[in-house]
């Protein structure tokens, strides 16, 4: 007999593929057997692909909601409020459905999976020991219970699990400004520790708790159905049977259509006598499969499954990828993205470096390095690693070095130092009213100091610190990443070349004094093996209290609140680092009157009072009087957090001036040159500080050699710079060591006069936005989206007026051109951290 007319033998007495273990032996062994028989159709949710679509609506649903909700503050992350037009918010959500179309499937077929195994599993739980009715009962309803508990529980964590990347998404893009991976959240769980003292307000801890319990409750309801309601279980209908219908009237196209169509009726029980015998044709049904086996059924099954698992969101991908990038990275579903390892992030547009504007080369990598004044022997055009001879131009300001007495360093980097924290480096014009009308300085000790040095007023930063220290010591831009920096994991492996190995070579002692705690971001393991011969951290600085001042170990901890989630407070940390500084020029000044070397010293100091959440200080500090600073901050949202960096501000700077002046007063100051300088700022007038662009990358920075500059003492430097031209000016000021000395920065030395507003530096916040300032001028852009704000630094510091709208097209396209350039020195610098090869021709050849 031909398997077409088995088939037809078939129809109306039973129908093999819509027999379900549970239809045929859910029955108690006294009861009367039944059959179940086609009858009439009925209400859609009793139709067996009824759960298919309640689990498909309930995702969609919750997916376009939460986008819906988020959508403009995702078209103004990669754009501006120009760019949130219909025809660009309809291609977002249209894309961001497929998007979730394909994460709804991945989750729904995941679910089927476990609602078939657990069928199976249920069924021979209640078959084994017998079919006496008692233990029959018993067996059954303990089936029950564990197929509900079981069917909740991994429901609900499949529906947690798929949406807490999302969900996570969509919060971090309304309230930072950031995308969710999971490298960010490995970055959160490593520094849990700091959670207590993490920069994070109590408007986002709370939109975090909301928007947690919101997914929490969704997904109970949704797992809560599922596991009450029959018609929620998947394995009760089998998509590909659509196919399979259609594939099998297709193949037998002579015949009648088949009657396996599950989903177009339901079934009434009938008598076990009443019912035809179907065994022996089931048998004989299989038999005839087996011995003609139907391989286009079985493809065709196979092509639904490919389809919808492979085919459909590869599709996906290349919609993607062909849409603009404001498009694509505004409706980035972030679950399927990281299921996806990033794949459905589009791709940098990469700018053939022979394609960059002419005026800007000669080789590649002259483009960054300021060849006017560095003198210098590339190792290849397209490496920045290069032999440094020596520095040659008109001079800016001078520093009287004697080379047989050379002067200590030191870097004193201050945490969350901002531009607009002195009144001397702003100014008294203050074009943005910084200061609202007022006199005030918050950092009154740093500007008595500046005004004795050489000052910075235009100097940028990348931001947080960890990112400083990249540019500071290595003269680089920041690894660009959100979640990773540089230095991540200690990175003993990558060999680097920055300010404490220049100073190795020139014979320098190098230190690292903090305190702070180092175990962040591995600077513990990092500052040792890259240049560092002491490093210093709090629990050094804690020891050396309780030994030489008789601090006790609970005056850290207790009601004195001597330290704080970060380390040690400044006012203890600066009196160890006085210590040092103090003994160490003492052993210097022996050894020359014996007629030994100086050993002089490189030390990096780095502050810890003034670090987010700006709250903790020590009880003394809290119960003294403070400076008036009211008007700073009278009338803003958020007073109270802006007036507790202020006051912070100003405790860091009460202790720097004492340090400052301790120093002089023993006679260190004049073996000794200082740069202070601000790491990054901060911006608490907003709730996220990153938002508030200039605050947060613009720093102070001044150069103190006392009876050293000569007519230069006072000098301020209006044009701009950048932390990564510390070590170029340092080497400039110290003098190179003999033969030179490779790098593969991309600083100057501010020592040197170049005309005004022609130099560009590049300044970067991996979290937020990148930019390129010249001059009073800040172009600030994405990575990868093509918008663009250009604002003039002092008049504009809060970025109300974008300038680049009314530019020429010769002026735009000049400033387009240092866009690319600074996509491309991003790329170079992330490429060369990875691959290991700073210092090397190419990464192939290390």
């Amino acid at each position: 007999m031909k398997r077409r007319d088995l088939i037809q033998d078939v129809e109306g007495q039973c129908n093999p593929l819509e027999l379900s273990i549970a239809d045929c032996e859910e029955v108690e062994p006294e009861e009367k057997h039944a059959l179940l028989k086609t009858k009439a159709p009925v209400a859609g949710w009793a139709r067996p692909w009824f759960g298919w679509l309640f689990a498909y609506t309930v995702v969609l649903l919750f997916f376009s909601v939460y986008r819906y909700e988020t959508l403009d503050a995702l078209i103004m992350m990669y754009g501006s409020s120009a760019d949130c037009t219909l025809d660009v918010k309809a291609g977002v959500l249209a894309l961001g459905f497929l998007e979730d179309c394909v994460c709804a499937t991945y989750f729904v077929c995941a679910l089927w999976v476990f609602d078939i195994v657990k069928q199976a599993a249920s069924e021979q739980c209640r078959h084994q020991g017998g079919r006496q009715h008692a233990a029959f009962v018993k067996r059954k309803r303990m089936a029950r219970l564990a197929s509900k508990i079981a069917t909740f529980l991994v429901s609900w964590f499949l529906f947690v699990l798929m949406m807490s990347p999302f969900v996570s998404d969509m919060l971090l893009v309304r309230l930072r400004e950031l995308r969710f991976t999971v490298e960010i959240f490995i970055l959160a769980y490593n520094n849990i520790q700091y959670i207590d003292a993490a920069p994070i307000s109590s408007e986002e801890f709370h939109e975090g708790y909301v928007h947690g319990t919101i997914m929490v409750m969704v997904a109970a309801f949704f797992a809560t159905v599922r596991a009450r309601a029959r018609w929620a279980d998947l394995a009760r209908w089998n998509p590909t049977h659509l196919v399979v219908n259609f594939a099998t009237s297709r193949a037998f196209a002579s015949s009648d259509r088949s009657p396996i169509d599950s989903g177009k009726g339901s079934y009434d029980k009938l008598a076990k006598e009443d019912a035809p015998d179907c065994s022996g044709v089931s048998k004989s049904l299989n038999a005839s499969f087996d011995d003609e086996p139907d391989v286009y059924l079985r493809v065709s099954q196979t092509g639904v499954v490919l389809t919808a698992l492979i085919v459909f969101p590869m599709f996906v991908l290349g919609v993607s990828s062909s849409c603009s990038a404001l498009v694509a990275y505004s409706a980035l579903n972030a679950a399927l993205d990281q299921l996806f390892t990033q794949a459905l992030v589009p791709a940098p547009e990469v700018i053939a470096r022979q394609e960059f504007d002419s005026r800007f080369l000669e080789a590649w990598a002259e483009t960054y390095i300021h060849y006017q004044t560095e003198e210098h022997e590339l190792f290849d055009d397209n490496s920045l690693y290069r032999l440094t001879k020596g520095f040659r131009g008109e001079l800016a300001f001078d520093v009287d070095i004697d080379p047989e007495n050379p002067p200590n360093v030191i870097l004193f980097s201050v945490e969350s130092f901002r531009y607009h924290d002195s009144h001397y480096i702003v100014g008294d014009e203050d074009p943005s009213n910084l200061f609202n009308g007022s006199n005030i300085t918050v950092t009154p000790n740093f500007d008595r100091w500046a005004k004795r040095g050489v000052s910075f007023r235009n100097m940028w930063s990348s931001s947080p610190s960890s990112r400083s220290l990249e540019s500071v010591l290595f003269a680089q831009v920041p690894y660009d990443n959100v979640a990773k920096t540089g230095i991540a994991g200690g990175r003993n492996d990558t060999k680097l070349f920055g300010i404490p190995h220049l100073f190795s070579a020139k014979g320098y002692e190098t230190y690292f004094h903090t305190g702070s705690l180092l175990n962040y971001d591995s600077w513990d393991s990092f500052l040792p093996t890259h240049g560092f011969d002491t490093v210093f951290s709090c629990y050094d600085v804690m020891d050396l209290a309780e030994r030489d001042y008789g601090f006790t170990h609970g005056q850290w901890y207790d009601d004195q609140k001597r330290s704080f989630p970060w380390g040690v407070h400044d006012d203890v940390n600066f009196l160890l680092l006085g210590d040092l500084m103090i003994n160490r020029t003492r052993d210097q000044r022996e050894r020359l009157a014996r007629g030994e070397p100086k050993k002089p010293m490189f030390l990096m100091e780095y502050s810890t009072s003034s670090h987010e959440p700006f709250h903790a200080r020590p009880t003394w500090y809290e119960e003294s009087e403070k400076p008036d600073f009211s008007a700073l901050y009278e009338g803003l949202d958020r007073s109270e957090p802006v007036q507790s960096y202020l006051e912070m501000r100003y405790f860091t700077d009460v202790e720097l001036g004492k340090f400052m002046d301790r120093m002089e007063a023993e006679g260190v100051l004049n073996d000794t040159i200082v740069v202070i300088f601000g790491d990054h700022g901060r911006g608490p007038e907003v709730y996220n500080s990153d938002l508030r662009d200039v605050s947060v990358t613009r720093v102070p920075a001044t150069i103190i050699a006392e009876g050293r500059l000569g007519d230069s003492a006072g000098l301020m430097i209006d044009d701009v710079a950048e932390h990564y031209d510390f070590l170029n000016t340092l080497a400039d000021i110290t003098g190179v060591p003999e033969g030179g000395f490779e790098q593969d920065g991309v600083g100057r030395s501010l020592k040197r006069k170049i005309p005004y507003g022609q130099h560009v530096v590049f300044s970067n916040n991996p979290t937020r936005k990148m930019s390129v300032v010249r001059g009073h001028q800040r172009l600030q852009y994405d990575r990868v989206a093509d918008s663009v704000l250009l604002h003039h630094i002092d008049a504009d510091h809060d970025m109300q007026v974008d300038l680049f709208p009314n530019l020429t097209t010769d002026e735009q396209t000049e400033w387009l051109a240092w866009r690319d350039i600074g996509r491309d020195l991003s790329r170079y610098y992330l490429q060369r951290w990875d691959g290991k090869c700073l210092l090397a021709v190419n990464c192939t050849e290390q």
